[in-house]
């Protein structure tokens, strides 16, 4: 396959699409689009023809496969991670960064909501975070690849809402390799698709946890990680009927008969008693309140229910248009969650470059878990040769898809102006 030497990416195997202008991207962009319409229409007729109501009305929650798109200027990255974990430092400082940022421009968040929010406007300042930018404009990602004269091929990665249970084993066997931890855990999770709005629950406990300190995030990654090993040996068990979906579902419907908070122990389902004995005492950790408390202080009012093992997988967040250039770019972005480190307390003289490569590689299978894939299951990406670049980059202008454009400003646009006047 030419260009995509993508034993990078922890050695996914990828279709190759090689693109020389652009209509030849939009011709093959129209073409993942036709098939992705013939995947709905025949995902739609299957559940109408399925005659198990309760996984139909879930499949109808999780909605329509959705595309995304990701450009970078050089296929020699060989990852698509957040900036966040290329760097050792930068990850050991998430908190102090973020905060340090509020505390130096307050007026910038006064119209942000919550913490992903404001993440999005960090990561619009170029501050590393743990938000991985998506566009749903094809055409803007081919910019974005096409962006430098680095004498790089650049490249476009496609990605989706549905995760590939495939892709989800290689990501386990990754994570937790050293670690008792079962992969029925995440099985019967039963989440088909990974789409969240920037008010989710789910996202303002990740988000939240960006924010927390570093001893207290990491204390909280210890309860998880308790929690995962935990439920394991439940999965080991011969004739293991009660599944963690089934359990937290019980739970959430007890919650909502009961209109009040209580404990898991006050369920008498004799299935579910001994994993759910398990989560009460995750769920009533003191890392676990902290994180609680820290959400309240940013949201107010917050229900003290985690789902730990959703905590694993990769979110795509649609963010509020809170600025011109996320509207410019119809920008989201996938919320990579917290690292499970097999090992919380490495040695002093442990080399930053080995610990971030591990790191790296951990959090790249997880984001695989959301590559769009052919039949082959092969991921699929688009390569533009790097002398291709500038005619690409002029076609784009043609139709408005400029420097000024992507980024809003009276820089950009006075360098657009100039330029045009040299070509």
């Amino acid at each position: 396959m030419y260009g995509l030497m993508l034993g990078n990416l922890n050695n996914q195997d990828f279709e190759d699409n090689r693109i020389t202008s652009l209509a030849c991207y939009v011709k093959k962009v129209e073409e993942l689009y036709s098939i992705l319409e013939n995947e709905n229409r025949e995902n739609k007729e299957n559940m109408d023809n399925d005659g198990n109501d309760s996984e139909k009305i879930h499949l109808e929650n999780d909605g329509k496969r959705e595309l995304y798109f990701r450009g970078q200027d050089s296929i020699d990255y060989r990852n698509t991670c957040p900036s966040l974990f290329r760097n050792e430092k930068y990850y050991a400082n998430e908190s102090n960064m973020i905060n340090d940022f509020i505390a130096k421009y307050p007026d910038l968040f006064k119209d942000c909501q919550n913490n992903v929010d404001r993440l999005a406007l960090m990561q619009h300042h170029q501050l590393p975070t743990r938000l991985l930018d998506l566009t749903t404009n094809a055409l803007i990602a081919l910019y974005f690849a096409v962006e430098k004269d680095n004498c790089k091929d650049g490249v476009v990665y496609v990605f989706n809402n549905f995760y590939n249970k495939e892709f989800i084993d290689k990501a386990l066997n990754v994570s937790f390799s050293e670690l008792d931890v079962s992969h029925s855990i995440f099985k019967c999770l039963r989440i088909k698709s990974s789409k969240r709005d920037s008010f989710s629950d789910q996202v303002e406990i990740e988000t939240s946890l960006a924010r927390m300190k570093r001893k207290d995030s990491k204390g909280f990654i210890k309860e998880v990680m308790k929690f995962y090993e935990g439920l394991s040996k439940y999965y080991s068990a011969k004739n293991q009927k009660v599944y963690w979906k089934d359990a937290y579902e019980e739970y959430l419907q007890n919650l909502h008969r009961q209109q009040h908070k209580c404990s898991f122990k006050d369920i008498c389902m004799c299935n579910t008693k001994k994993i759910l004995n398990l989560y009460d005492d995750f769920n009533n950790a003191i890392p676990t309140i902290r994180l609680y408390h820290a959400i309240e202080r940013d949201s107010g009012n917050f229900d003290h229910i985690i789902n730990p093992v959703e905590m694993y997988l990769p979110k795509i967040v649609t963010p509020r248009i809170i600025d011109q250039r996320i509207k410019n770019q119809q920008g989201l972005f996938m919320l990579i969650p917290i690292d499970f480190d097999p090992d919380p307390n490495p040695k002093p003289d442990l080399d930053p470059e080995v610990k971030t490569k591990k790191r790296r590689n951990r959090i790249q299978s997880r984001i695989n878990t959301l590559l769009y894939t052919n039949k082959e299951n092969e991921a699929v990406a688009f390569t533009i040769p790097c002398c291709m670049k500038e005619k690409i980059r002029k076609e784009l202008s043609n139709i408005g898809i400029s420097k000024s454009f992507i980024y809003p400003d009276a820089t950009h646009y006075a360098e657009d102006i100039a330029d045009s006047y040299l070509n």
